[in-house]
């Protein structure tokens, strides 16, 4: 039996690699720190903000920076997102939430799974090799698993989702639950081996051209690629299925799908040949049932209201606070 420990971490929606925590600045010498905010007697000073901001700083920098009231606006964005993760972790000490070594151990272990990495050492040296030490990292990943730990805990564990609810959800949008257009194709390949010379190649067309004339002068397509056609699919009157847009080679996908059902394409060439396709039939505006997408309407609707619900909590949190942004 799995221990509640990796039943809960196993809950998590991992974020990738490095996105957990924030690089250390990218210069060196002194700092001479100054309060930034205070957080309920806890200070957040400016290295810790200048930290935080330091790889969107990097980019803007690269980006070709920005104005100085851009400037400020990001720096107040990262601040308040300091102040929240500050107060969320005092909530966490408050309502007894912690981490046990197993539950860093197994997070550590899916992070290395997750991103091919064949052990410990290859995980320390990717985070190392982002300007991050060992411990910062930890600690950064510690205090992430902490903070889901106190939201499930307060509130995503009482978000509930009726039936009525979920077909509610699912009736009152009804272009989120559609299926991409489809078309479906038969198909006559004239093969041509990569090897063919100039004068094999130009047969072959000229075989495609002569097919192409019968289909379009009246003969069945179906016949034509029994009779024809060198695909496996012949058996069956060419037909390959139903097909998504970008499902296609390029070069097939931009004519086959500016054709109308019963239209022929022109000869394509590819690398297997010479090939004819002829549309069969056209699917659009098809909205996917309620019984084939409910569980997705569920889950989406359970992220909007569980969103919802932690927004709420956090207000509460701020308006019970003591915070001097200096």
């Amino acid at each position: 039996m799995k221990s509640s420990s990796a039943r809960f971490l196993k809950r998590l929606l991992w974020t990738g690699l490095l996105s957990i925590g924030a690089s250390p600045p990218l210069w060196g010498g002194v700092v001479i720190d100054r309060v930034a905010a205070v957080v309920n007697r806890e200070v957040i000073t400016q290295s810790e903000l200048d930290e935080a901001r330091a790889p969107a700083q990097k980019a803007k920098q690269e980006g070709g920076g920005g104005s100085v009231s851009l400037e400020r606006g990001l720096e107040q964005e990262w601040l308040g997102r300091l102040i929240e993760k500050r107060l969320i972790l005092q909530e966490a000490k408050r309502e007894g939430v912690r981490l046990t070594d197993e539950e860093l151990d197994l997070a550590l272990k899916d992070i290395e799974e997750r991103n091919r990495f064949s052990g410990r050492e290859a995980l320390k040296r990717a985070v190392t090799q982002e300007n991050l030490s060992w411990e910062k990292y930890l600690e950064d990943l510690r205090n992430q698993l902490i903070l889901l730990k106190l939201m499930n805990r307060k509130v995503d564990a009482a978000v509930l989702a009726s039936e009525e609810e979920v077909r509610a959800y699912y009736d009152g949008r009804p272009e989120e639950f559609k299926l991409p257009d489809q078309i479906r194709l038969r198909q006559i390949l004239i093969r041509l081996p990569s090897s063919a010379s100039p004068e094999e190649a130009e047969r072959a067309r000229r075989k495609a051209e002569r097919v192409i004339a019968e289909a379009n002068g009246g003969e069945d397509f179906e016949r034509l690629a029994e009779t024809f056609s060198d695909g496996a699919e012949r058996r069956q009157g060419g037909d390959l299925g139903f097909f998504k847009k970008g499902e296609l080679a390029p070069e097939i996908d931009q004519i086959v799908f500016n054709l109308e059902p019963g239209a022929i394409s022109p000869v394509i060439r590819t690398g297997l040949g010479f090939h004819l396709f002829k549309v069969e039939e056209r699917q659009s505006n098809r909205r996917q049932t309620f019984e084939k997408v409910r569980k997705e309407a569920e889950e989406r609707l359970l992220a909007e209201k569980k969103e919802a619900a932690r927004r709420k909590w956090l207000d509460e949190v701020w308006r019970r606070s003591f915070v001097e942004i200096k």
